[in-house]
């Protein structure tokens, strides 16, 4: 299977309540100069094998010219087969839309995040549902076809009400992909200081049992734990996050995977700039996974896809023996209604699909698992 690229673009109109990513909040004048340098980066890196899928994150990639992102398509070998862009609503413009079909864009991932107004004026968004509605038409009208929809639950002071009317509006807008995450606060954002409004356990769990519920009802496969999509419209690009295939990143922040490898860019815009203007790939920083990592990380990405994961393709390809403690304890969580297992393929119940990583430590508990040193 062919590799993924992923695209940075650091730059927002303003950071958002919840916000704990590598942003800018910086003026046109920084956008040229820094997909410059972006491009400058491909160039070093010499990538000569045509990416399967490019993903534009950020940050808010649709706040550039639509000029830009193609520039940047440009600079990558041609082939691939999705190209996603995420997009904040009241970005786009009927002129960006069509520069992004015309350059090859595909799919636009769009940050509704919520339909009821309340919600965005509390999260620190600056755009309204109207935005919304408006963009969604638009992308239609361009022939877009691929329409991913993301929704955060939980925000302060959420209600079950509010939050089945979003469920109602992606009933009515039908997008291909619809994504759900759980309000997850960090340190390192505004609501890391103070989250005394967010909602608690309870509430985060009955908003995503309704949303499994309704979209379900609506025709959409519920594909990973926070994602859903209509049959054939999985994201090509997480899948290949969530089933371990390699990905290159460029940008400020980007991380890359090259299956014993993991590496990363430097989070500083400056350093980004000096290191590129001096010839100089932005790496700061990267490490090789030991078998251990490995090994917990098949679980955890394995365990996300609600199709779970072969225990035994696992066992071959890291050397890994399971010990009977390790079955019985398979068997307690079986019990507990949190897992299923057919004696090759493990998956989360529906129970479980709020427990993973729980879940994922209960089976990498220490003495569980051993390796045969026959493979590397």
């Amino acid at each position: 299977m062919r590799p993924g690229v992923y695209v940075h673009i650091p730059f927002c109109e303003q950071r958002c309540y919840y916000c704990a990513f590598t942003v800018a909040v910086s003026g046109e004048p920084a956008y040229e100069p820094y997909v410059r340098r972006l491009i400058r980066e491909i160039e070093l890196s010499e990538i000569n094998e045509p990416a399967e899928t490019i993903f534009f994150g950020g940050g808010t990639p649709s706040i550039i010219d639509g000029a830009l992102i193609e520039r940047i398509l440009e600079a990558l070998p041609m082939g691939a087969a999705e190209i996603s862009l995420e997009a904040n609503p009241g970005t786009l413009t009927d002129a960006k839309i069509e520069r992004y079909r015309s350059a090859g864009v595909n799919r636009i991932s769009l940050g509704a995040q919520s339909f009821h107004d309340e919600d965005l004026k509390n999260a620190g968004r600056i755009h309204s549902s109207a935005d919304v509605f408006r963009d969604i038409e638009s992308l239609r009208k361009h022939g877009f076809t691929n329409i991913s929809i993301d929704l955060i639950a939980g925000l302060p002071n959420q209600r079950m009400e509010i939050w089945k009317e979003n469920l109602d509006w992606i009933e009515r807008l039908l997008p291909e992909h619809v994504s759900i995450y759980m309000l997850d606060v960090e340190e390192r954002s505004a609501w890391g200081k103070d989250h005394s409004d967010i909602p608690d356990d309870d509430i985060f769990a009955g908003f995503y049992i309704e949303a499994a519920d309704r979209l379900g009802k609506a025709g959409y496969d519920h594909y990973e734990i926070s994602n859903w999509a209509r049959p054939g419209f999985e994201c090509r690009h997480n899948l290949k996050y969530w089933t371990g295939v390699p990905y290159r990143g460029f940008g400020v922040s980007a991380h890359s995977f090259s299956k014993t490898h993991r590496f990363w860019n430097t989070p500083s815009l400056k350093d980004y700039a000096e290191m590129l203007d001096a010839g100089k790939i932005p790496i700061s920083g990267g490490e090789e996974l030991t078998r251990d990592m490995r090994i917990e990380e098949a679980f955890l990405i394995g365990l996300r896809r609600t199709c779970g994961f072969d225990v035994w393709n696992i066992a071959g390809e890291l050397g890994l023996v399971y010990s009977q403690q390790w079955f019985d304890r398979v068997c307690e969580l079986e019990d507990a209604g949190w897992i299923q297992f057919d004696g090759k393929v493990l998956k989360l119940t529906p129970a479980g699909w709020l427990l993973a990583n729980g879940v994922t430590e209960e089976l990498l508990w220490p003495n569980l698992l051993s390796t045969s040193e026959a493979t590397p």
